[in-house]
């Protein structure tokens, strides 16, 4: 395995200084600070961080915002030419990984027009509008009402609602074997599992048990002769080589495996990268 690092090209987004296990970023015209587990070294510019206009702190599972200057509830930024819309969350969430764009980049370049796609664990739904936005046909798939609204929402804010998506609220595992029972085919999975959760009726995921046989299934929908796996893994303590392994062991008809550091850049003069995740992708 050759472990490769991307980061995205933004300019509605920039992580501007990382450090002492904090993050400033700018969403749009909008500073906030939010907890940052992976920043282990000291920030490049203290002082800069007294301009931010949210500051996130946790009371134990959630938590709340601080506000030091007039912030709407919710405002759009753009990545080239989709849009977004942002809301600060009790999770310290944005509703937007901004880090993504590098999987958005990647989905316009492979995805052609009338491929089925499949966006398991969607969230409010970056990846069904990239794919939407090259004329894929979307399925996309989360547990949770409000975020597959968002994402609705994000795809009509990008001029894309004429374009076809299909929005699912259910459990992706349940989901992907009623796929198989009624011998569905896909093109492209695309999965960003949590490491804990819970679906729409209480059913219980966890990623290092779950997610291998949930892999085993989207291979059985996935049409064999064609098509991308790609599967996300957010700082879960489990090295990139594992998750291609798993990868590798699920989908053997692949013929390419890539496996990436997803990362946000400083803009500040040391420009430190900040690792964010694991991305594994798969094609044949």
């Amino acid at each position: 395995m050759n472990l490769k690092r991307e980061h995205p090209t933004w300019t509605d987004y920039e992580l501007l200084d990382s450090g002492d296990f904090e993050k400033l970023e700018r969403f749009g015209e909008i500073v906030m600070v939010r907890p940052e587990p992976q920043a282990l070294w000291k920030k490049a510019d203290g002082s800069s961080w007294s301009s931010a206009h949210l500051v996130y702190s946790r009371q134990g599972r959630e938590g709340e915002w601080q506000s030091h200057k007039t912030v709407p509830e919710s405002w759009q930024v753009a990545w080239e030419n989709l849009k977004f819309h942002i809301r600060p969350t009790s999770f310290k969430h944005t509703g937007l990984f901004p880090e993504q764009a590098s999987n958005w980049q990647y989905l316009r370049e492979q995805l052609k027009p009338g491929m089925k796609v499949l966006n398991l664990f969607g969230y409010t739904g970056g990846a069904s509008v990239a794919a939407a936005s090259v004329d894929a046909e979307v399925t996309h798939c989360d547990a949770s009402k409000p975020v597959v609204t968002w994402g609705r929402e994000n795809l009509e804010l990008s001029g894309l609602a004429a374009k076809t998506c299909r929005w699912i609220v259910d459990d992706a595992q349940k989901f992907v074997a009623r796929e198989i029972r009624r011998n569905n085919k896909y093109e492209a999975i695309l999965m960003d599992p949590p490491a804990f959760g819970r679906g729409p009726e209480g059913e219980v995921w966890q990623f290092e048990n779950d997610l291998p046989a949930l892999l085993d299934d989207c291979a059985k929908i996935l049409n064999p002769e064609h098509g991308l796996l790609l599967v996300n893994a957010y700082s879960l303590g489990f090295p990139g080589l594992a998750i291609e392994n798993l990868v590798k062991t699920a989908v053997p008809f692949a013929r390419k495996f890539e496996t990436i550091e997803l990362t946000l850049k400083e803009s500040s003069s040391r420009g430190f990268e900040l690792p964010t995740g694991v991305v594994v992708r798969a094609t044949w």
